[in-house]
C-alpha cells in the first residue's frame, strides 16, 4: 500500500518546520520526523517467528522491529546488542549482562528470562526453530544467573559463540503472537496488509539514544524490479530495496537519485547451487566434480554487468582463511568435466540423465544464471529441466522437506570462516545436501573450538580441501546487491545481510 499523498503533505510540513535546524557550517543535521516508503522485491513475508527459516525478506523486516543480543555494523565491527557486555575466560563459559532500561514495544521490561524463553524456543524441536539458528544452543546449558545476567556453558570452547548470535532477532517467545508480534526494536507494527504492506511506528522507548528519526516507515510488496525502479524515479517510493545492476549507472547520472550497496571489503553474499547427494546421480564425487568444472562463472558475472566478482570457495579470497591451495573451479573447464562424467560411467556423446532445477526469481538475475547452467550443463550429457518456485514453497520442499535434485539460492553467511562453511555445507541450506563426511566435520569443528588464529587457520584449510574435493554444493561468485533511494534520504546504510539500517536515516525534502 502506497503513501496517501495527505500523508505525504504532512510528513513534508513537519520536515519544513525542522529545515532551519539542518544546516549549520555547511553540514547537514539529523532531521525528526516524516514517513518513508521502501519497496522490496517480494510478494510477502512468511512471518515474524525469527527461529525458523528465514529468508532476506523476512530479516530486511525483522530488522525494523527485532533487536539482536549482538550485532555487526556495516564495517562488520562486532557491536553489543540486548547483551550488553559479555566475559569469558576459556571461550566455554560465558557471562552476558543484559542491557538495563530496554522495554518491549508493550512497555514490558526486558530481561535475562526473555533471552532464556528464546533460547528454550530454539531447543523445542516442535517450534520448527531452523538448524543455523538452533545448532548455537546443541549441548550448551543456560541459565539467568538473575534478572539481568545469562550464563551459557558450552560442551567444548567456541570462538565463534558471538558470530552465531549475531544470527539472532529477539522475539519474545513466552506469548508470541504470530499476527501481532512484540519486539524491542527500533520501530513497531501497526498493520500488516498481507501480501500489500506492512506499516510501522517509531517506537519511543528504544533504547539506542535518539533513534529513529522517523515517524513511520511502510514497506510495500513490489517483486517486479522494472516496478521498483519506475515507483522510485516517479516520487511514489523514497527507497527501491533491490535494482538491476544494468540500471546502475544510468541511476547513477541521475539527479535526485542515489545508489547504495555494500562496500566490496564487506561483501559476502554469492549465489548457490545444491544437489541432494545421498542419492544418484549425485552420491557420485565425480558427477558432482563435473558441474563445477562445467559451469562458467566469468559468463556469470556479466549478468551484473561486471559487478562482483567469480568465486567457487565458500570462504572469500580476500579473507586470512582462504586456502589457495583447495582445488577451484573459478576457470572453466569443459574437456575435464567430460573426462570426469566418462570416469562416472557416462558415455561421451549421449545424454547421462534429467535433472529438475528448482530456482525463486525475487533477484532477477536468478533467471538468467539457471539458463546458463541449463546450458553449460547439456555439454556434458546433463539435461536440465527449470522449475521456477515462489520463494516460501522453494524453503518448504529444499529446505524443509529436502525434496527436490537440484536448487539454485543465494547465501548471506557470516563474517567469520565457521559461518561461511557452515551455510553451504551443514546448516539449513548446507545440511539439504544430505552430505556426509566425517573428516570435514572434524576440521570445522577443530576451527570454531579455538580462538588461536594459527589453528584456526590450518583448521579452515583443511576444511575447503576436503569441500573443494568433494564438491557436494556450488559457490557461484559474489553477488552485488544495489538499492537506489531519493536523495532526500539521507544516511541509509546497506548491511550485506540485505537489511536496510531504517532507524538511522532521516528525511530531507
Amino acid at each position: 500500500m502506497l503513501r496517501s499523498h495527505t500523508t505525504k503533505t504532512i510528513a513534508i510540513l513537519g520536515l519544513l518546520i525542522g529545515a532551519a535546524t539542518m544546516l549549520f557550517g555547511g553540514t547537514l543535521a539529523q532531521t525528526y520526523g516524516g514517513a518513508l516508503t521502501s519497496a522490496i522485491g517480494a510478494t510477502g513475508v512468511r512471518g515474524f517467528d525469527s527461529w525458523r527459516d528465514t529468508t532476506g525478506v523476512e530479516t530486511h523486516v525483522y530488522n525494523l522491529i527485532y533487536d539482536k543480543l549482538v550485532w555487526y555494523d556495516e564495517t562488520y565491527t562486532l557491536r553489543p546488542g540486548l547483551f550488553e557486555s559479555w566475559t569469558s575466560d576459556d571461550a566455554q563459559t560465558w557471562i552476558f549482562q543484559v542491557r538495563p532500561g530496554v522495554v518491549w514495544h508493550d512497555g514490558v521490561p526486558f530481561t535475562a528470562q526473555h533471552v532464556i524463553d528464546y533460547f528454550d524456543t530454539l531447543s523445542d524441536p516442535a517450534s520448527g526453530a531452523s538448524t543455523e539458528k538452533s545448532i548455537i544452543l546443541d549441548g550448551v546449558s543456560y541459565e539467568a544467573l538473575d534478572d539481568m545476567t545469562v550464563q551459557m556453558v558450552l560442551p567444548e570452547p567456541n570462538a565463534v559463540l558471538l558470530d552465531r548470535l549475531d544470527l539472532h532477532y529477539i522475539a519474545r517467545t513466552s506469548d508470541f503472537d504470530a499476527d501481532n508480534p512484540v519486539g524491542t526494536g527500533p520501530f513497531r507494527l501497526t498493520e500488516w496488509n498481507r501480501n500489500q504492506s506492512l506499516i510501522f511506528s517509531k517506537n519511543e522507548n528504544y533504547w539506542r539514544d535518539q533513534l529513529p528519526y522517523l515517524d513511520e516507515v511502510t514497506l510495500t510488496m513490489v517483486p517486479d524490479a522494472t516496478t521498483r525502479l519506475n515507483l522510485l524515479l516517479t516520487g511514489e517510493i523514497d527507497v527501491a530495496a533491490g535494482v538491476s545492476a544494468g540500471e546502475v549507472e544510468r541511476l547513477q547520472a541521475l539527479d535526485g537519485v542515489e545508489v547504495i550497496t555494500t562496500p566490496g571489503e564487506y561483501a559476502t553474499t554469492h549465489h548457490y547451487m545444491l544437489y541432494k547427494t545421498s542419492v544418484p546421480p549425485f552420491d557420485n564425487k565425480l558427477v558432482r566434480q563435473a558441474i563445477n568444472y562445467a559451469i562458467d562463472r566469468e559468463v556469470m558475472l556479466d549478468i551484473n554487468f561486471g559487478f562482483g566478482s567469480v568465486k567457487s570457495n565458500a570462504i572469500g579470497e580476500g579473507s586470512i582463511y582462504f586456502n589457495p591451495d583447495a582445488i577451484s573451479y573459478n576457470e572453466r573447464d569443459v574437456e575435464r568435466a567430460k573426462e570426469l562424467m566418462e570416469e562416472a560411467g557416462y558415455t561421451p556423446g549421449q545424454e547421462a540423465f534429467e535433472v529438475s532445477l528448482f530456482y525463486w526469481q525475487e533477484w532477477p538475475e536468478n533467471i538468467q544464471i539457471v539458463q546458463i547452467v541449463q546450458a553449460n550443463l547439456a555439454e556434458i550429457g546433463i539435461s536440465v529441466k527449470l522449475e521456477l518456485l515462489e520463494i516460501g514453497t522453494w524453503v518448504d520442499l529444499v529446505i524443509a522437506k529436502h525434496e527436490y535434485e537440484m536448487a539454485l539460492t543465494a547465501l548471506i553467511p557470516g563474517w567469520d570462516p565457521d559461518s561461511q562453511l557452515a551455510n553451504v555445507y551443514v546448516t539449513d541450506d548446507g545440511s539439504a545436501l544430505e552430505w556426509e563426511n566425517a573428516e570435514f566435520l572434524a576440521a570445522w569443528a577443530a576451527g570454531r573450538a579455538t580462538a588461536d588464529i594459527d589453528e584456526r587457520i590450518a583448521a579452515y584449510a583443511t576444511a575447503q580441501e576436503i569441500a573443494m574435493e568433494e564438491a557436494p554444493a556450488v559457490v557461484l561468485n559474489t553477488v552485488p546487491r544495489f538499492y537506489a533511494h531519493s536523495s532526500s534520504v539521507q544516511n541509509l546504510k546497506r548491511h550485506d545481510s540485505g537489511n536496510l539500517n531504517y532507524e538511522s536515516a532521516w528525511l530531507m525534502r
